[in-house]
Parts: C-alpha cells; structure tokens; sequence
C-alpha cells in the first residue's frame, strides 16, 4: 500500500488523487493559454468569461444578459470578449460588417449552434445552412410581402377592431384596467393565427390568454438552456435551477401545440384563402417536416414580439404626455371617423410612424445578441480568426451617443425629416441582411392601425404607475414581463 507523508493510503485512493490533479493541472494549463496567448486574449473582458461558458451560465441567471453585455462596453469599449471564442461589438460598423449583405468574392457569416434546438428539423429562423434558408425564406416570403398583406388586411382589421370593443367591454368607463403586458397578445395571437393557419385562437372572443401564449416565453428561454446544455453537460445538476417551474413540460406542449396545429392545417390542402401555409403549400418546396417546424417561428415572431412593441409604445406614450398630444393631435386632425384608419391612411402620418421606430429603437422586441461565426474576416477594422463567434450588442447601439441626440429620451420627431441627423443604421429591431425578420411588413401594419385606433377611440391612463418597467422587463423575450395596468377611458362610443 503506498504511503505519503507517512500516511498509507490505498491504491484506488492514489489513482483518484492522480485523476483530480491532473484535471486540475490541464484547466490551469488552458486557462493561462486562454488568458494570455489565445488570439483573444488581448481583448478585455470578465476572465471568467475569457475560460469558461460558466460566465454565460451565470449571466443567464441574473436575467439581466443583455444589460450586463451593454454595461461591459460601456466600461471596455467598442470590443469585449464575452467567451472563450466569442467577442462582442457595439458598433454600427460591425452590425453591416456581420449581419449586412455580403459583396462578391466575401464569405458569410453563418449562425452559430446557438439556434440548434432539439428539433432535428431546421426552420427557417434557425437553419444555419444558407441554402436550407433560402429555399424556405422563399417560400415564406410572398405570404409576408405588402402587396400580399394588403390583401389579407380585412383579416388583420377584424382581429384589431374586435379587440378595440373587448377594450370597451372590459375597461367600460375607466372601471377596470388591463395587463397590456397580456391584452396585446389576444390580438397578436388572434391575427397570426388567422393569417398563418386560417383560424384565430379566440383571445379577443373570451377575453383572455391563450394557453399557448402563456407558455411561449418559456420554451424560448428552454431553447437558450438547450444550448447551454448541450455545452456544459457536466453541469447538468444546475439546469432545473435556471429554468422557471415546469419549463420542461411547457416546452413538450409548445411543440405539441405546433405540430398538431401544422398537421391539421397541412391537411386541409387549398382552402382558396392566401394565408401562410397556403403559399407553402403551392410552393411545394419544403417538406411536410418543413412545413411543420415553421409552426413554432410563425406563432413566437408572429405574436409575442408585436404585443411587445405595443406594450412598450403604450409605456412610453403615458410617460411622455407631450408626445401623447402630438399623437392625439395627428390623428384626430387626420380622421373623422375610426373606419378611415387603413393601412394606407396611416402611411402619411409621419409622427405615428416616429413614436413607433422611436419605441422600437429604446425597446427593441428582441434584446439579446445574434450571434455568427466569422469566415476569418475584419469587423470594424479588426481581424476576427475563423471559427470565432461575433455578435453585436442589441441593448448598446440603440442609446450610444455617438449615433443618437439626447439618445435616452423618447423624441419621435427624431424620425420625421432629417431630425436630429441621427445614424438611423444603428436601429436594427428586425435585424437586416439576408436573415432580416420576415415579419417587418406584418409588424407594422398591426402597430399603425392599432395604435391609430387606440388613440382615436380612447383616453389612456396607467392604473400603477411603473417608472422603471421598460428596465424591469429584463430579457423580456426570454422572462415573462412585469405586469402594465391600464386604464381605457372610451373616447367615443366604440
């Protein structure tokens, strides 16, 4: 039996002993390499985060990952490494230089794992071959076109002029309030479920969530922890700890929401009506696998992000009275009556469309970075290796004084003319390039029209005020948001 120091200690003992010094030893080893000779180690940053993924663990736990991602720039500067293999901007030079259409003889920059999740078939937010992509990008995008939009716009102003009246029913007189942080989703839910598989969820009918709703958010963030997961699988003991109660199953119902939503969809073939899978369906371009991994996209980009836009609009309108009667002051001045308010008269309202990029711009619907690999390529005039992830900071750009004139304050008329001769570019709500978001054009058309209405048929008034709600939001996309009572006191009879 060897001894040491004068202690016998058996041999099963000594091979465990060896075993952990050894693993002690190779991960000092690797982080001294990480931390002064990896080709990022002159980059500044947490160390933690330049040797291990536990920095992002961590940083998920706080739901605070775009905030702190933000705040590091603000005390590094324009580069921060953010991993092992991982660098974050905060330039709008390197959003074009990553995310922009690349010029001929330039290799892409391909999504990173981070969009695999466990369904083994991509969809087209998610796949990360380019040819996969376009070939379903294409089959979606004429259902998404304004000419296509403007056809099915009957459908989107039933859903919204529906919801108006349930506001009148509900909130009759200033009586009650309203969660808008829940209410906008009956909306947005309702229309992407008509326009993406020929019938509503019947929010707006009963008044209230949809199950599904109520679990989208948390299948999201189990997306997120997927990929951790798949990472750091000796961590396995500290998932069920990040993930909120029941995450897991919500999960297994959201996808068992989708497909038996695409199936029974997919089945019913031409049902002489243009919505979504109808141009999927005549395409004949993707398979019915394909058809059906879309399900999820459709309903998460389709509903959560538009009802979020509209909660922040309402927040910063009530928190900005002056710019609530500018609004007022258009619409009112423009419209005799609520029906006259389409999508085409709403175009020429040049104040409405700046309260809407302004809210986008201080509250953009998805905070969290994109991240790509780099093909080996410079990024705002630094070479960034192969195989590096890039991203840039989606809570950085949108405030930095370099780009913006009074950049924390909410001034819609930045928007209309020349303004205040801000970098508009450094606003990127619905990412841009060749994986820029489907659903602008649908996005839009339901803001305008709705919040148009909203003010035309309606006097707003928050029930608790929430000075902070925007910050208290977090991850938003990724954590449910804090709850934002308001009050609808009618205008008109509805």
């Amino acid at each position: 039996m060897p001894e040491i120091a004068g202690v016998h200690i058996s041999t099963p003992a000594v091979g465990a002993l060896v075993v952990a010094l050894s693993v002690v030893v190779y991960y000092a080893i690797q982080s001294v390499q990480l931390l002064f000779f990896h080709p990022l180690a002159k980059y500044p940053g947490p160390k933690l985060a330049a040797i291990s993924d536990l920095w992002w663990v961590w940083g998920l736990s706080t739901q605070r990952l775009p905030f702190i991602i933000r705040d590091l720039h603000k005390k590094h500067g324009d580069v921060v490494r953010t991993g092992p293999n991982e660098l974050s901007f905060a330039t709008a030079e390197a959003y074009q230089d990553i995310h922009g259409h690349v010029s001929k003889g330039k290799a892409r920059f391909l999504k990173t794992e981070f969009y695999d999740n466990d369904d083994p078939t991509p969809r087209v937010t998610g796949a990360r071959d380019p040819e996969v992509h376009a070939r379903q990008r294409k089959a979606l995008s004429h259902a998404f076109s304004a000419k296509s939009l403007r056809e099915q716009e009957e459908i989107v102003q039933k859903y919204i002029d529906g919801f108006m009246m349930q506001l009148g029913r509900v909130g009759e007189n200033g009586k009650k309030a309203l969660n808008m942080s829940e209410t906008f989703n009956w909306l947005t839910f309702d229309v992407i479920g008509d326009l993406a598989f020929g019938e509503p969820f019947g929010g707006i009918e009963k008044g209230e969530t949809h199950a599904w709703v109520k679990i989208l958010l948390d299948s999201v963030f189990n997306a997120q922890i997927t990929f951790l997961r798949k990472k750091l699988p000796l961590l396995g003991f500290i998932w069920p700890y990040l993930l909120p109660k029941g995450a897991d199953e919500n999960l297994k119902t959201h996808r068992a929401l989708s497909k038996e939503k695409s199936q029974k969809r997919i089945q019913l073939g031409d049902t002489g009506r243009a919505d979504f899978f109808s141009h999927m369906l005549q395409r004949n371009t993707m398979s019915e696998k394909e058809m059906m991994s879309q399900t999820s996209s459709l309903i998460i980009a389709g509903s959560e992000t538009t009802a979020t836009s509209l909660s922040g609009t309402t927040w910063f309108l009530l928190k900005n009275p002056e710019c609530m009667a500018k609004l007022k002051e258009e619409i009112h001045g423009a419209f005799t009556s609520v029906d006259q308010i389409t999508a085409d008269s709403t175009v020429s309202l040049p104040y409405l469309h700046g309260v809407i990029e302004e809210s986008l711009r201080m509250f953009p619907p998805v905070p969290f970075s994109l991240p790509r690999h780099s093909p080996g390529a410079v990024v705002d005039g630094h070479y960034v290796p192969k195989g590096t992830v890039v991203s840039v900071a989606a809570m950085s750009m949108p405030r930095d004084p370099r780009y913006w004139h009074d950049g924390n304050s909410f001034r819609p008329e930045r928007w209309i003319g020349q303004g205040f001769n801000d970098q508009k570019k450094a606003s990127q709500p619905f990412s841009s390039g060749p994986r820029a978001c489907l659903g602008i054009n649908l996005a839009y058309l339901e803001m305008k029209i709705a919040l148009a209405k909203l003010v035309w048929l309606y006097e707003w008034e928050l029930a608790a005020p929430r000075d902070e709600w925007v910050d208290e939001c977090k991850m938003r996309i990724l954590w449910k948001k804090p709850d934002l009572w308001i009050k609808y006191h009618p205008r008109v009879a509805v």
